[in-house]
């Protein structure tokens, strides 16, 4: 006969306080997914290359007319805390000083992949999509190009399209401007 186990899920304001009590300390990488700490990768210099190229063409091209925040959290649910890559987010006046951004202060999230692939386009990009993050890049390094998601409902996206060298692409809430994926790539 099997014993049933249960889990114990954090909430993002127990996650919080294991932070504030020194259990993880800024030198720590670590999110919140569903109730869980994810143990996040080192960062290599052709990812940490990319998440600053991308956001000084965002920079760039849409300069005032967003924040741009880079390996932040933003709080999705009451169970997660993730620290994307670099999200677009509206403006507020106090720079988020209050409280994180939440799905609906989220114009763009972007998730650069090169060893976490599978948990960035699997658990994390559906628990964006349930939470209501209405657009998702996964910029994938290994092979070369953007995999765009739009229109969240439930835990999936409704658009999805991949973008390769020579191609560009928009932001759905900027659809005027638009990025060379060689440029945002390298």
């Amino acid at each position: 006969m099997s014993a049933e186990v249960e889990t114990y899920r954090f909430s993002v304001e127990e996650f919080n306080k294991l932070g504030e009590a020194g259990i993880f300390d800024e030198n720590d990488r670590v999110e919140l997914l569903d109730g869980e700490i994810i143990v996040m990768s080192p960062i290599g210099s052709e990812h940490a290359a990319t998440v600053l190229r991308i956001g000084w063409y965002f920079q760039q091209r849409l300069g005032e007319q967003v924040l741009t925040s880079t390996q932040n959290p933003t709080v999705i649910d009451e169970f997660s805390e993730p620290q994307p890559d670099l999200m677009l987010l509206k403006l507020k006046a106090d720079f988020y000083k209050r409280a994180h951004p939440r799905p609906d202060d989220i114009l763009l999230l972007v998730e650069v992949s090169d060893t976490t692939l599978g948990y960035d386009r699997g658990p994390k990009l559906r628990k964006y999509a349930e939470c209501g993050v209405r657009e998702v890049w996964i910029v994938n390094l290994k092979k070369a190009m953007i995999e765009q998601f739009c229109s969240p409902s439930l835990s999936e996206y409704a658009i999805s399209q991949n973008y390769r060298r020579g191609e560009s692409i928009a932001l759905t809430a900027f659809r005027e401007v638009t990025f060379q994926v060689d440029e945002l790539i390298g």
